[in-house]
Order: structure tokens, then sequence, then C-alpha cells
């Protein structure tokens, strides 16, 4: 676990510094990259303007050139757009004022291999609510009593802040109310539980 565990942290660090910024342009009635690939830890940025107003849709709305907005997207935008990349997806996004006459849209294709799969064997805890704003709670199965401490980590695997250090639990479930200081901005972030000489992490996003 300890060798796994710190392939994890260097990985953590080695994928923090290697993230790139892009910025997609409108020329015209179209946007330059129309196509955008990208990885986990990406920061782009997606011209707009009242002129030319940004939304993210769905990939039947984006095929159909349509204009509804994907419930669960970034909404619509009339100025520069920036965000995180945080996901294994496909982001498909359209100009509401010129998808349908000129097809002005265009998608930005997230890879597969990202810190998030990685960190996928570590899943055995639950954190929710996820994204957390003010509070959240770990919940966690032990198979005995012991110790635990619970850490918050950005994605450069920077150490954030230490909620709880060596507090007793017992054998069975067990939940963790844990509240976020004020001064964390929004983000994905990476929640480590350690018990009893055992290391669980997983992803939290912060609004």
């Amino acid at each position: 676990m300890k060798k796994i565990y710190s392939f994890l942290l260097l990985s953590m660090t080695t994928f923090c510094m290697n993230a790139t910024s892009y910025t997609i342009t409108t020329v015209g009635t179209a946007y330059s990259p129309a196509t955008l690939n990208v990885a986990i830890g990406d920061v782009v940025t997606i011209s707009a303007s009242g002129n030319h107003p940004l939304a993210e849709v769905n990939q039947t709305t984006w095929n159909a050139n349509g204009t509804a907005t994907l419930s669960t997207g970034f909404g619509n935008k009339t100025s520069n757009f920036t965000f995180t990349i945080t996901a294994t997806t496909t982001i498909y996004y359209v100009c509401t004022n010129h998808v349908s006459s000129m097809g002005m849209k265009g998608q930005i294709n997230v890879s597969t291999v990202s810190i998030n799969e990685q960190t996928e064997v570590f899943g055995n805890i639950n954190v929710f609510p996820n994204p957390a704003k003010d509070n959240f709670f770990v919940k966690f199965n032990a198979s005995e009593n012991g110790s635990v401490s619970v850490k918050l980590y950005s994605l450069c695997g920077n150490e954030i802040e230490s909620f709880i250090l060596n507090k007793e639990f017992y054998s069975g479930v067990n939940t963790l109310n844990l509240k976020l200081q004020n001064t964390i901005t929004s983000g994905v972030y990476f929640i480590e539980l350690n018990y009893n000489s055992k290391k669980i992490i997983s992803k939290i996003m912060i609004d």
C-alpha cells in the first residue's frame, strides 16, 4: 500500500506540473480550434460575448445545431469563460446566436488517462455531499477499532487542511462530519483518510 500511495502522490504532482492552458477563440462565426483534446487538470478558456453567447449542450442538441442548455453544464456565458477540466468526458458547446444558421459550435475531448482513474482503487469511502460547500461527511467501514486522520490535498498533492488527527473510532460503519474553512477556494481536491496504517483517497469537489 505504501508503494501505491507514493506512486499516487508522485502522479498527482507530475499531473499538476504537466497541466496545460488552452484558449478557444472566435474567428468570424467559428470557434478556433473547433475541436480540442485535453487532459484532466488542464485549463480552458472559451471566447464569449454578447454577440457570441456561449452555452454547453448535450451531444444530441449539438448534433442538431440546437441551443437547449445542458442542465449540468456551465450554462450561458456572455464573457470569456475559463474553467479547469475535472472529469473524463466530452464537452459540447455552441454559440446560441449562430449555431442554427452558421453551425458555430465546438467540442472538447478529455483524455481517458487521468489522476481520477488512478485513485479509483482507493475508493472505499463515501464522501457526501459532493460537491460540498460548508461541510461534508466521510463514511467508512472499519474491520477493527483504531484511530483516524483526515486531510485535504490539492490536485498538485499539496496539503490544504488537516481536519482530524488521530481520532478514535470503532469497528463497523463510522461517519465523520468535517467543516470547510472559508478560505478554501472552489475546485477539485482529494480527501486522504489514514487509519490503522491504511491510506484511502477519494476525490471531492468544493463549490
